[in-house]
């Protein structure tokens, strides 16, 4: 009975001895031939032979006989060898060189050649045998004029050796080995330097087997072990999806809901890895490197037994052609790769996939009593009522409950306990922030609604604005309210009448951040690009952990033009369509402020849950605003802000310049503020914007 190779090592030390004795016949064959190797200084025949006589482990030294003998002892480990590595396959037994002939199906000549590339990485010395052989001491390692001695040594097989070569051979497909050209431009394959993958060398240690550490930039290995929750029927369509063949699997649902994470434990339903392809970076690639690192990537996949998984494919398309077409990288993957094959998208719309047929699922954030129960089953301290409060206030999937609750237990003192609901709250924040703060300013929130003086209209909205958003999920359920669960709210009027303070004062009172969305990151003048950066800043707040603020939003959210004469006008109106339809299915609260309300699309103002509208503060709401606003250290008591009022006709933001004004001019004097003081800032400022008189608004 022939014994399975135990380990890497054995087998390694056996493909090393057959190696040599082989190297041996041939120079022995030359020798007898009258031919001889390198007679520099480099290497001689005596050096040789003590090199064969080391590899032989003995001390006999080399002469110009003993071709036979070495033939019929290389005969004996070449059926050793062979024998032991159809033991090793016929056991099942994993090896990562046995691995490498099961993945690649590569015939035994196929894989001498490999050998023979590869060895000079563990042993340095058969380089030295090469020059011998090849009778050039500058060889680096094989060549093909070698390979024809070694592997491809009778007419018969030379043809084989074209064919195991060439661009269909798995050697050559999968990158094994790289063909490196010769120094003229047409050279032979004769000379040319065959070089094993640099990737081959991690595996003759025995260690376990890890992704090309050259392939890092594009792709990512993600293990077996994985932490995650999702809908029993979700994760059992996905994980049949990954066993076929035959099908490409789609999922598809906005940013962070954990799309990869149900792929990830998908495949290890199989016990199988994912390995996640970054078809964005890929596509940056130069065009000449595409082929070589598709080929690369699919060499992976059959040596980590993974799945793949084009993460964010709708993030690669650059132009309109592609908006609608897979990017030809993907066809160039599945014309090599017969193994199952995955792909995520965030936007609405799918390209069309012509390789295979389609397994579409849909990932959504899951229902208000499901997420109740995945964050009592995650975090079991919790008690049923800070369970539901969490599960209204963020509209999360499980993958985020489980890193938020990680990330808020390591947050703590080893003897403090379980996390409790703020902790928790403020983990889940600090989970989703980054997604947003490119895009987004966040805002302090100071302010509570007995600071903003408004009318009482205004005030009552605000009031109502704040009870929906801190019970619309609960209240929808209980209720059975159809659509998104989100709030949009539009507040227009004169600038400095509050608006910007106001969504301050919900987002505190909500328990939220706010972040101003900055319209200049968001507007690009490159196709698609404005609709992802949207895309991107709806879904990072779609969980409903902060508040979105479009300041100025007549800018973006302006009206449509019916008359389209441009493609600029054309794609204008596709980004406004886009943003309609997000708006209407955005499931968080987002506002808009605007100081032309006549400006806002009136498609737009109907899909608005509110429309306030903020009035010019009245004499009695400027006065109280004079009063607020003035630092009351080193101010004058014998102001008259009613008389302030009554003169002159500012919003709140003009009053708060007033004041700092004054302060600044009484600080450097050395005085305090009185209301002559005032009223000479308010009228020099009614001069700077061209004012004849301090009457009317100060616009």
């Amino acid at each position: 009975m022939t014994e399975p190779y135990p380990d890497v090592a054995t087998h390694l030390r056996d493909e090393l001895e057959r190696a040599w004795l082989r190297v041996e016949y041939q120079v022995r064959v030359a020798w007898t031939k009258g031919r001889v190797g390198v007679t520099d200084d480099v290497i001689g025949a005596t050096d040789i032979g003590r090199l064969f006589a080391q590899a032989r482990g003995n001390q006999t030294t080399g002469d110009d006989a003993g071709a036979s003998t070495v033939l019929e002892q290389w005969l004996i480990k070449h059926r050793e060898v062979e024998a032991r590595i159809r033991a090793t396959v016929e056991a099942g037994k994993r090896s990562p060189l046995i691995d490498l002939i099961r993945a690649f199906a590569l015939t035994p000549r196929q894989w001498s050649t490999l050998m023979f590339a590869l060895l000079p990485e563990t042993d340095p010395n058969l380089v030295q045998a090469y020059r011998y052989l090849a009778r050039d001491d500058s060889a680096r390692g094989l060549e093909g004029r070698l390979l024809a001695q070694l592997v491809y040594d009778t007419p018969t097989s030379r043809s084989l050796m074209a064919r195991d070569l060439s661009n269909s051979s798995p050697l050559v497909r999968h990158r094994l080995v790289d063909i490196v050209a010769g120094a003229a431009a047409g050279d032979s394959m004769m000379f040319r330097r065959i070089r094993a993958a640099t990737r081959l060398v991690y595996l003759l240690d025995g260690t376990g087997l890890d992704l090309d550490p050259e392939l890092a930039d594009v792709c990512e290995l993600r293990g077996l072990e994985a932490r995650g929750s999702f809908a029993p029927l979700l994760l059992e369509r996905a994980a049949a999806a990954l066993r076929s063949n035959e099908v490409v699997l789609a999922v598809q649902g906005q940013r962070g809901l954990g799309k990869k994470l149900l792929l990830q434990l998908a495949a290890a339903h199989w016990k199988q890895r994912v390995l996640l392809i970054d078809g964005s970076r890929l596509s940056q690639l130069p065009a000449a490197a595409h082929l070589p690192t598709i080929r690369a990537i699919s060499r992976e996949l059959r040596l980590l037994d993974a799945i793949p998984v084009f993460a964010d494919l709708d993030d690669t398309t650059v132009s309109e052609a592609e908006r609608d077409e897979m990017p030809a990288f993907f066809g160039t993957l599945l014309d090599d790769w017969t193994g199952p094959v995955a792909i995520t998208f965030n936007r609405e719309r799918l390209p069309r996939i012509h390789q295979r047929p389609i397994v579409h699922l849909t990932h959504e954030v899951p229902d208000l009593k499901t997420r109740t129960a995945m964050w009592s089953d995650i975090v079991p301290t919790l008690g049923p009522g800070d369970a539901d409060s969490l599960s209204g206030r963020f509209a999360i999937p499980g993958g985020i409950i489980v890193a938020a609750a990680q990330a808020a237990q390591a947050g703590l003192m080893p003897d403090a306990g379980a996390p409790g609901t703020e902790e928790l709250a403020t983990a889940v924040a600090a989970q989703l922030h980054q997604r947003i703060s490119r895009l987004g300013k966040r805002l302090p929130t100071p302010y509570d609604l007995d600071d903003l003086i408004v009318d009482d209209d205004t005030r009552a909205a605000l009031f109502e604005i704040t009870a929906a958003a801190s019970q619309r999920r609960q209240i929808r359920d209980a209720f059975k309210l159809r659509g998104a669960q989100g709030i949009s709210v539009l507040f227009s009027g004169h600038p400095g009448v509050g608006k910007t303070m106001s969504g301050t004062v919900l987002a505190k009172r909500l328990g939220l951040e706010i972040y101003e969305v900055d319209l200049s990151q968001v507007v690009s003048k490159w196709l698609g690009e404005t609709e992802k950066n949207l895309s991107d800043v709806f879904d990072a707040a779609e969980p409903g952990h902060v508040v979105l603020l479009f300041n100025e939003a007549d800018s973006l959210f302006g009206k449509r033009t019916s008359d389209v004469k441009s493609s600029n006008d054309r794609y204008a109106n596709m980004e406004t369509n886009y943003l309609l339809q997000r708006l209407e299915r955005f499931g968080g609260l987002a506002i808009l402020t605007t100081n032309l309300t006549s400006a806002i699309d009136q498609a737009f103002k109907r899909r608005f849950t509110y429309d306030v509208f903020f009035s010019f503060p009245s004499p009695d709401m400027r006065a109280e605003l004079w009063r607020r606003t003035l630092p009351k250290e080193r101010s004058s008591k014998d102001i008259d802000f009613d008389a302030l009022a009554d003169m002159y006709e500012l919003s709140g933001g003009f009053i708060k310049v007033a004041c700092e004004r004054t302060a600044y001019v009484a600080g450097a004097a050395g005085s305090e503020i009185d209301e002559k003081l005032l009223r000479a800032t308010v009228e020099r400022m009614y001069r700077e914007r061209g004012k004849v008189s301090a009457n009317g608004r100060l616009e």
